[in-house]
């Protein structure tokens, strides 16, 4: 055999490396994370000190999580105050059926156990408390978003309705807040999960809702007490 035949039978190896062990590196993997190289990088390999932009995968996703939080924030904090509107009236028909019940014990003490106005007296109160506590119920959990108290809002509002003119807009908007499409992402579980996940996220109340709000109530307490000189 000749030298060149021997020659060739040796593997040949790159004068290009220095290492004569060298062997080829595997294919690049197609679903590795590519590295992302930005200026900001290469400062900081000259500069320790430089900031960086470089985001934790835990970081991304929160950062995920509050953006979807911010996308329906506003939607919620109606939802919220639709449940405030519920709990106000309740509260006050509560405070109505308590004074009520104090005026059917009066008159059973003085009329010496009337039967028949006792039994009147008793109805009528229980009107007035039974819906105070659904009003609150509905309010309580409008606020934290149960589908109990979806339930129950959106039958109150649809009977609003027929009270034309402002009882239709006031009711009809209640109505696209519960049962539009954002308001089944708010009342979702997925969506409480968030809210759980981003406590530290909260609505500005603008001032026009709060003065709105102010004045609402000053209506109905005033409601209330006309409704009590009237007794």
């Amino acid at each position: 055999m000749g030298q060149d035949s021997f020659d060739d039978a040796l593997p040949r190896v790159s004068l290009v490396t220095n290492d004569p062990f060298a062997v080829p590196e595997d294919e690049p993997n197609p679903f590795a994370r590519q590295p992302v190289v930005s200026s900001a990088g290469a400062d900081a390999a000259l500069n320790p000190y430089a900031p960086t932009s470089h985001v934790s995968d835990s970081e991304g996703l929160e950062s995920d999580v509050e953006a979807f939080r911010r996308r329906f924030l506003s939607h919620e904090a109606s939802i919220q105050s639709i449940g405030t509107l519920y709990l106000i009236p309740g509260v006050l028909l509560v405070g109505l059926f308590l004074m009520m019940a104090g005026f059917v014990v009066f008159e059973l003490l003085a009329q010496g156990g009337n039967v028949v106005g006792v039994m009147e007296g008793v109805a009528v109160t229980s009107i007035y408390g039974g819906l105070g506590l659904i009003q609150i119920y509905t309010g309580l959990g409008l606020r934290r978003f149960r589908i109990g108290a979806r339930r129950l809002a959106t039958f109150f509002g649809v009977i609003g309705l027929l009270a034309f003119p402002f009882g239709t807009l006031i009711n009809g908007y209640i109505l696209y807040l519960l049962q539009s499409q954002k308001g089944k992402v708010v009342f979702s579980e997925e969506y409480q999960d968030v809210r759980h996940r981003t406590p530290h996220i909260k609505y500005r109340t603008s001032v026009i809702v709060t003065i709105f709000v102010v004045i609402l109530v000053v209506l109905l307490a005033l409601g209330f007490v006309a409704a009590i000189v009237g007794v």
